[in-house]
């Protein structure tokens, strides 16, 4: 990877915007179109700018574990997040009852409570009709009419 390259891959990862890293990196402004879509292909710059946004939502984004765990520490009240009085006090409040409600149902989102049953079994139906034959049932279903 060329230092020009590189430069290309930090301004793509900043901006999103192949067109204004090409230009932001060196590259002339009437090419940067075509050349910022080139290096978006070329395998060894997806893999540098893949690594590297990997590595930010990694560190920048919350994992599930997280915030399942912020949304037990609601449900616990062990959460606080620190408020203003009309005094002028900042104070710790713990969660209110709306709170704690909604952490728990995005707990059990996940987690429900509800569990499917498996049913198995046999089950055997008994036909009265089974063995008479095409005449005997018709000489009942004509009975029925009258």
């Amino acid at each position: 990877m060329t230092p020009k390259q590189q430069k290309f891959c930090d301004e793509y990862i900043k901006t999103g915007n192949a067109t204004q890293s090409a230009i932001n990196a060196g590259y002339s402004k009437k090419t940067a179109k075509s050349i910022g879509a080139e290096n978006l292909t070329k395998p060894d710059l997806k893999k540098y700018i893949d690594s590297k946004l990997k590595d930010i939502s990694n560190n920048a984004i919350a994992t599930a574990e997280e915030t399942l765990g912020i949304l037990t520490k609601i449900v616990r009240g062990e959460h606080t997040e620190q408020v203003i009085t009309a005094e002028g006090d900042v104070i710790d409040k713990h969660p209110d009852t709306n709170q704690i409600i909604r952490a728990s149902s995005e707990i059990l989102k996940r987690y429900p409570l509800v569990q499917d049953i498996n049913i198995n079994g046999n089950l055997s139906v008994s036909n009265p009709f089974e063995n008479l034959t095409e005449e005997e049932l018709r000489i009942l279903a004509s009975r029925d009419e009258e």
